[in-house]
Order: C-alpha cells, then structure tokens, then sequence
C-alpha cells in the first residue's frame, strides 16, 4: 500500500514538473516574443534594402505626380502624403523632402 502511494505520488510530482514547466515555457515565450519582434522590426527599418526601397518608390510617386494631370493630381496628393507619412523626412533625399513639404502646404 505505501508504495502505490509513492508511485502515485512520484507520478502525480512528475505530471506537476511537467505542467510547471510548459507553463514557464509559455510564460517565457509571452514575455519575450514581442521584444524579439521590436528588434526584428528595427532592424528591418534600419536595413539598406528597405530604405532603397521606400526612397525608390517615394521617388516612383513623385515622378506619377509630376507626370499626371491637374484632377490626377487631386486623387495622387492624399495617396502621397499617406506614403511620404510611414517614412522619416530625414531619411529622404532632399529633392522629396521638398516636394513633401510642398504637398503638405
């Protein structure tokens, strides 16, 4: 009788470490997921290839601006000033940091 109630007891405690330990997993992943993901986000913003990219197509945008109409124009400002928006000013080249400026007026 004693020792079924040590093997249930070691079994019970085995079960229990195991529980603990998932939940401590779970606990640690929680707390650290989204400061991995700050620093992926940061590094990806930080990267040549994304600030190529942004300057790349903010200058796409500015050259459909220049090229489009007086009534496309209307219909481009708000779509431009929302993409100009996501990327820092001082990041830009200073030909877009003027034309910015200017959409803004």
């Amino acid at each position: 009788m004693k020792t079924a109630f040590m093997v249930l007891l070691g079994i019970i405690a085995c079960m229990a470490s195991i529980v603990g330990t998932a939940f401590f997993g779970f606990k640690m992943y929680e707390y650290f997921t989204p400061k991995y993901t700050a620093v992926d986000n940061k590094v990806f913003h930080e990267s040549q290839q994304y600030n190529d990219g942004m300057v790349r197509d903010l200058q796409n945008l500015k050259m459909q601006y220049d090229s489009a109409t007086p009534s496309a124009k209307d219909a481009l400002r708000s779509t431009i000033i929302h993409r100009f928006s996501i990327y820092p000013v001082d990041r830009m080249p200073a030909n877009l940091q003027i034309f910015y400026s200017e959409l803004l007026k």
